[in-house]
């Protein structure tokens, strides 16, 4: 998408009703890739007061939007239900602090210890806590990255659950894939490392952040409460069914109606005999 930066904004001329913005170019970083994250160049982009970019530019199909947006407001709700700190969905997350071109933008991610703020221009690590679960849905242009780069960098980042979400089974043969950190005890240095996350009985994958199963249902992924034995909501489904309880309404007061002007006439036709 294109941003428009409010940091590069021009000068109004005499008059003008409003700031006039143009468009930026994001600056191409002199230093080399950090090789932990090979992420794919943003070419239009928006800055926060220090440099830091702020907002996505790369496309996406709509079918990778509405599951991204499905998977958010489902998580989104639960997490806020049972006080699970916040949920995040399509925000940058700088990671080295004074490297601007370190950053990395899940496409969802809940961080148990956050602090609720109403509105965030980016999700800085040297400011708040390290995500604790983070979920990418692949894209042709992204998957190999997810795959391999990011899943390295959440690991070093110490992200304790890396969910990968393949809608199109291109990528990823089982289309949902989940990694556990598994957190190394010895003295000699070893890194931690990435541990599959294996099915249940019942053919679900449990996140031991969110307490929720997570699994394929009609190709979409779903999460499932093993409490109360039922899938979260999406929103498109939530939106249905207020849907249909506003028509219901609506008929029940057209018939409420209806019933009131011919109770009114049976009163007349009794008053006139």
């Amino acid at each position: 998408m294109s941003v428009l930066s409010p940091l590069h904004r021009q000068t109004p001329s005499p008059g003008a009703a409003a700031t006039v913005y143009r468009r930026v170019q994001a600056p191409v970083p002199q230093e080399l890739a950090d090789p932990r994250c090979d992420c794919i160049p943003v070419p239009l982009v928006g800055y926060d007061d220090e440099g830091y970019p702020v907002e996505d530019g790369v496309g996406q199909s709509q079918r990778h939007i509405e599951q991204t947006f499905d998977s958010y407001g489902a998580v989104r709700d639960w997490c806020r239900r049972q006080g699970l700190g916040e949920v995040f969905s399509d925000l940058f997350m700088p990671y080295r602090q004074g490297q601007r071109s370190k950053v990395v933008c899940p496409d969802l991610m809940v961080a148990l210890r956050a602090e609720r703020q109403e509105e965030r221009l980016s999700y800085k690590l040297w400011e708040h806590p390290t995500p604790d679960f983070v979920l990418e849905a692949t894209s042709n242009s992204t998957w190999r990255a997810d795959v391999e780069a990011k899943k390295q960098l959440y690991r070093d980042l110490k992200v304790y659950e890396y969910w990968l979400f393949d809608s199109a089974g291109k990528r990823i043969e089982e289309r949902l894939r989940g990694y556990r950190l598994r957190r190394r005890t010895s003295r000699d240095g070893a890194p931690d490392v990435y541990g599959r996350v294996r099915k249940n009985r019942w053919g679900r994958y449990e996140s031991k952040v969110l307490k929720l199963e997570l699994c394929l249902v009609d190709d979409e992924l779903r999460f499932y409460d093993p409490s109360a034995g039922e899938f979260l909501r999406t929103i498109r489904e939530a939106d249905a069914e207020r849907a249909a309880c506003e028509n219901a309404e609506g008929r029940t007061a057209v018939a409420e109606n209806r019933v009131a002007v011919l109770e009114a006439q049976l009163r007349a036709l009794r008053q006139s005999h």
